[in-house]
């Protein structure tokens, strides 16, 4: 499916959002959540920037553009408490009573700085950056970055690329028109579902196929941030969290990788931010790539906090919360304030949202 599919979803759920805002009945589903415990919003974001012909990379990691970072952010310094992560596990007295929210990115990208920092500076809110070290050590892309930019700067109509060396059936890209999206979204389907043994291979192969040359460690060292960032993050008062070191599913490695992961990351951002790190968001993050094994691993590595990409809403008052295992929800380029307030407050209501 094209982009102007997934366009025209966004625009239909950010008009019933609209709607509900305009009846009340945003509202009436927050005085639910709010009267039902401690419910904590936690929202995750990825790169802040204008997706579209002018962005070579990975479109859906373009969690909103600078204009519509900022109307957020307004949202949210105006309804919520912004708090850090380690508050969500702090017995603390809380003086202000209005509802909590925590902001957080992934993956380091440098528009975490160059466009999102001074809107949160102006705005006076906190935010916490969860970094692969990886990504840091070695600059490079990360694969879906790379995929989307050899599509993206192919001048071939179509051409076919194998999963592996004994493929028997290569994956068909088409690329008539100047939306790719769909030939990237198959491409990187493909890795997700597990169907490419050896990515490094595949990425080297899809670069043959497609025609384009690519130089992964120069793109990398402009795409992302680098340790003078984090360092000048730090010292602005935002928290910078681990995203372990190689950016791979934790729950799919054995004990010793895993241990590795986690003591790693957290090693190097100490002594890149001389300060404490205890808070870590899991790459990917979904069941299966994280599990109980990755949380008890993460406690004992010494980490506070956790978070996984489960779409929810933090309920520190309910019997069974675990710090390490915490939900966040997903930005998305199609959500306007209005949507993000409604997919928080139905969440604290009804436990899910259909929007």
């Amino acid at each position: 499916m094209g982009r102007r599919f997934w366009d025209s979803v966004a625009n239909k759920r950010a008009f019933l959002a609209r709607g509900l805002v305009a009846t009340g009945a945003a509202r009436a589903f927050e005085a639910v959540r709010e009267a039902s415990g401690r419910a904590v919003v936690v929202l995750t974001y990825h790169r802040i920037a204008e997706p579209g012909p002018g962005n070579p990379y990975y479109d859906p990691v373009v969690s909103a553009t600078p204009a519509g970072f900022r109307a957020q952010m307004a949202m949210l310094r105006d309804r919520f408490q912004i708090v850090g992560p380690e508050d969500l596990v702090a017995d603390e007295v809380r003086v202000d009573r209005r509802p909590r929210a925590v902001v957080t990115f992934d993956d380091g990208y440098r528009d975490n700085h160059d466009a999102a920092l001074p809107i949160l500076g102006e705005l006076g809110i906190p935010a916490t950056f969860f970094i692969p070290t990886g990504f840091f050590e070695r600059p490079g892309l990360p694969w879906w970055d790379h995929v989307a930019y050899v599509v993206k700067a192919s001048r071939r109509g179509r051409f076919a690329v194998e999963r592996s060396a004994d493929d028997p059936a290569p994956i068909a890209v088409e690329l008539g028109g100047p939306d790719r999206s769909a030939a990237i979204m198959r491409l990187v389907r493909a890795v997700l579902d597990g169907e490419v043994p050896d990515r490094a291979w595949f990425l080297g192969r899809l670069e043959e196929r497609a025609e384009v040359d690519v130089d992964p460690p120069t793109l990398g060292r402009a795409l992302f941030m680098g340790w003078e960032h984090l360092a000048e993050l730090a010292d602005l008062g935002h928290t910078i969290g681990s995203h372990a070191h190689g950016h791979v599913a934790l729950g799919t490695l054995d004990d010793r990788a895993l241990r590795r992961e986690l003591a790693l990351s957290r090693t190097i951002l100490e002594a890149a931010v001389k300060r404490p790190v205890r808070t870590i968001a899991y790459p990917y993050g979904w069941p299966g790539a994280v599990d109980d094994r990755t949380y008890r691993l993460a406690a004992a590595a010494g980490y506070r906090a956790g978070f996984t990409a489960s779409e929810g809403i933090v309920r520190p008052d309910l019997a069974g919360f675990d710090p390490l295992a915490m939900p966040r929800l997903t930005v998305g380029g199609g959500d306007t304030p209005a949507l993000l307030r409604t997919r928080a407050a139905l969440w604290g209501a009804v436990g899910r949202s259909w929007l």
